[in-house]
């Protein structure tokens, strides 16, 4: 087996794992949070929780990481994990929320409070600490099948802009005594120093700021895992065929030969990583409808 499969079926088995992990630690958080009683410094709690920018964006990427979990599993079948790009996209903006949040908690809130009580105490465990560190690494190192765009960025900040708007409806133009919400991240206080559409404005940045670190760690990893991708479709010897049309041939039987139930997953990109070897000229139209009747022939020649 070449390192390319071995890295994408171990790629399979961790983010079935790890995604399955943050999923189950994102809805035992939620619960506890809902269950919890307040205290001093927490008031948001029972279904007033969903105040909370942080309660928000971990229900986010806890989503965003379900979503890939149907798609890991098919790659354990194919040796081909591979998300589609909004899949991508909707993981790229969960993971800024919850980045976000770890960045707030370790650099403002924690100095207010203390670190334990903001990154170690109960249900803050999970929700500053654990699941933004799940959702990074996974982000970073397992889901990154495509290179995201500079333009996904200002798409990745989206939530916190409409956070920040509602927010300031709701606290500052309703006002918590009109049936509006509590100042609970107590931006009232820190307008005393600094105007408060310069605090948005440097609260929107900071997001943007930590949307293009992840874009760009996300690729670095991408580039160096798709050219080991190309690499082996290229100059592996199962696929080491006289011409595309034999190489296809092969390809389709392996995958054929692995899926006794013969339901069809057509690997557009292997497809285009092989004509980039062969030079065939052919469009990946014309690619795709060969891969289709090999697979079918080789399952009606088993029958």
């Amino acid at each position: 087996m070449s390192d390319a499969i071995r890295t994408n079926r171990m790629r399979c088995r961790v983010a079935v794992v790890s995604c399955s992990l943050l999923s189950f630690l994102v809805f035992l958080a939620v619960c506890d949070q809902l269950l919890s009683t307040p205290d001093a410094i927490v008031q948001e709690v029972g279904w007033k929780s969903y105040h909370m920018f942080t309660i928000l964006a971990n229900m986010f990427a806890g989503i965003a990481a379900a979503l890939c979990i149907p798609y890991a599993v098919d790659g354990l079948r194919y040796d081909n994990y591979h998300l589609p790009r909004w899949v991508v996209n909707v993981l790229y903006t969960a993971t800024t929320g919850v980045a976000l949040t770890f960045l707030i908690a370790v650099t403002i809130l924690s100095p207010m409070t203390s670190y334990y009580r903001m990154m170690l105490y109960s249900n803050n465990i999970l929700f500053h600490t654990i699941n933004p560190i799940i959702a990074i690494l996974l982000f970073i190192f397992i889901n990154s099948d495509h290179k995201v765009s500079f333009r996904s960025t200002f798409l990745a900040i989206v939530p916190v802009v409409l956070y920040a708007a509602l927010y300031f409806v709701l606290v500052f133009v309703i006002g918590e005594e009109n049936g509006g919400w509590r100042d609970h991240y107590q931006i009232r206080d820190i307008t005393q120093y600094v105007p408060l559409p310069l605090v948005v404005l440097g609260m929107v940045l900071i997001a943007f700021a930590v949307a293009l670190l992840l874009r760009a760690a996300h690729n670095s990893v991408h580039k160096k895992r798709k050219k080991q991708t190309v690499s082996y479709y290229q100059s592996a010897g199962e696929f080491d065929c006289p011409s595309i049309d034999s190489a296809i041939e092969a390809l389709a039987a392996r995958n054929r030969s692995r899926d006794p139930g013969g339901e069809l997953t057509v690997p557009r990109r292997i497809l285009g990583m092989m004509e980039e070897k062969y030079k065939s000229g052919l469009p990946l139209r014309e690619l795709c409808r060969m891969y289709i009747d090999a697979y079918y022939e080789k399952g009606e020649k088993e029958q």
